[in-house]
């Protein structure tokens, strides 16, 4: 009986090391687990990064050599517009020159020679006025009869004054209705140019947040940061679709522009 009871307690103590031991195995390997977990986990992260950056490259590329063509389209047609609007401005501005600067020169030339005579008749009407406020009868008379002297010229000048002066307002009018047409084709170009100016404002804002977002990809390339890199270079890549849609944008705005260009040069003074 001692024997057997000498057995099973040597079992018990024999089962109760191999449970201990079983359980220290599995805290070790808990452990081991435990402490290379997050860096399987970074590894795993920086291999995607590397694909995502990999997969993106060409369409990054792709979308980076369209935005610059496009862009270089756009700047083509814009200076080519310019020109083209300011060679109408011209030819507009050179309608009927030759014939209102002769008639505007005609009415300064009557004016300035008048303005004494006309200037000393109506003096003469102001001091017979006052002479009759005055009660001064004879000097009202005196000035009367100077004023009467320079009557017959005085209407003489203001007749020539007057038709030089309508001549030229006629002749501004004339000009004014031939050259209508063309200008009211060019209206909607200065609303164009408005909206051409407000979206850049708002493109220089992305471009802006792109060129961050390249030297930040720099950086991380530079120091290895794959996540980093593929982080900024998602950011840069969706900013360079917002440029090409302004610049998409901008290339409709500027061909609206060539229209109302052609419809202007065909309303034209002939």
């Amino acid at each position: 009986m001692k024997e057997v009871t000498r057995k099973c307690s040597t079992s018990g103590k024999c089962l109760g090391a191999a449970i201990y031991r079983t359980w220290i195995g599995l805290l070790v390997v808990l452990a081991i687990f435990a402490g290379h977990s997050p860096h399987v986990s970074a590894a795993a992260d920086w291999d995607s990064a590397l694909e995502e950056i990999h997969t993106l490259y060409n369409d990054y590329s792709g979308l980076q050599s369209a935005l610059k063509s496009e862009s270089a389209r756009t700047r083509t047609l814009r200076r080519q517009n310019n020109a083209d609007l300011a060679a109408i401005n011209l030819k507009l501005q050179a309608t009927d020159a030759a014939l209102l600067n002769r008639l505007k020169t005609e009415a300064e030339a009557a004016k300035k020679k008048h303005a004494p005579l006309l200037a000393e008749y109506t003096s003469l009407g102001k001091q017979i006025t006052a002479a009759r406020k005055a009660g001064n009868l004879k000097s009202a008379t005196l000035f009367e009869i100077k004023r009467n002297k320079l009557k017959a010229a005085a209407a003489s000048a203001r007749t020539e004054v007057k038709t030089k002066n309508t001549r030229l307002a006629e002749a501004r009018a004339l000009t004014a209705a031939k050259t209508k047409p063309a200008k009211d084709a060019l209206a909607p170009i200065s609303d164009l140019k408005k909206q051409i100016t407000a979206q850049n404002k708002s493109a220089s804002a992305v471009q802006e947040e792109r060129s961050e977002a390249d030297k930040r990809y720099k950086a991380a390339i530079a120091s290895g940061d794959a996540i980093t890199a593929a982080a900024a270079m998602k950011l840069s890549y969706g900013r360079i679709g917002e440029l090409r849609t302004f610049a998409q944008q901008a290339y409709a705005w500027e061909q609206k522009i060539t229209l109302a260009l052609r419809a202007a040069e065909a309303k034209l003074p002939k």
